[in-house]
């Protein structure tokens, strides 16, 4: 079976992100330098990245997998789930420096479960890591926000856009008019997500 693009071309580590400008692409970098991470609160449209930086931070962190715990708030949202299966998991000892909990769509998890996850912040600073990602923060209860550094995430430039596009196009060998690639990625803008699936999609026999 083919391999998807979007699999196949997700950047593995930050130094490959596209950043939407400098600043964030230092400061994730200075991040990876440190081996240390505070609880991020990751923001932006659909598509903008957030989920691949979250997974290419604790890569590049090298954080052991029995060191992480991954929650899709969209599905698992309430309390419960905070005080049995988050609980439990923070207040086990890390096998390396911390463990991470990534919470993905974040702005999904109920106010009473956001409410019962301030105190287990605080609890365990010492040995866990949060990461949340979420396409809305005005979802977010502000004394959990205030507990996270927060980085709200736009897509890169339009023309960075299309120069990545060109390059896995050039790489899986298929001919294109510029012109026209450029119609297709203006059309998805800024879902990065969707503009590549859209390139695979009208992509056939090279």
């Amino acid at each position: 079976m083919e391999q998807l693009f979007i699999e196949k071309y997700r950047p593995s580590t930050i130094s490959e992100v596209i950043f939407q400008n400098d600043d964030l692409l230092n400061k994730f970098s200075s991040f990876v330098t440190n081996k240390e991470i505070p609880n991020l609160l990751l923001s932006g449209v659909q598509g903008t990245g957030k989920t691949t930086i979250s997974r290419a931070l604790i890569r590049d962190l090298n954080v052991d997998s029995a060191d992480i715990m991954t929650i899709n708030a969209s599905d698992e949202n309430s309390v419960d789930v905070i005080r049995e299966k988050i609980k439990n998991f923070a207040y086990t000892i890390p096998m390396g420096r911390f463990k991470v909990i990534q919470l993905e769509e974040f702005d999904y998890l109920s106010h009473n479960a956001q409410a019962s996850l301030r105190a287990l912040i605080e609890d365990t600073s010492e040995t866990t890591r949060f990461i949340a990602t979420c396409n809305y923060d005005n979802k977010i209860l502000p004394s959990i926000k205030s507990r996270f550094q927060q980085f709200h995430f736009k897509a890169p430039d339009v023309d960075q856009v299309l120069i990545r596009m060109a390059e896995i196009l050039t790489q899986e060998n298929v001919e294109f008019d510029l012109d026209l690639l450029e119609k297709f990625v203006r059309s998805a803008y800024p879902d990065i997500r969707a503009t590549i699936n859209l390139i695979q999609q009208y992509s056939h026999d090279g």
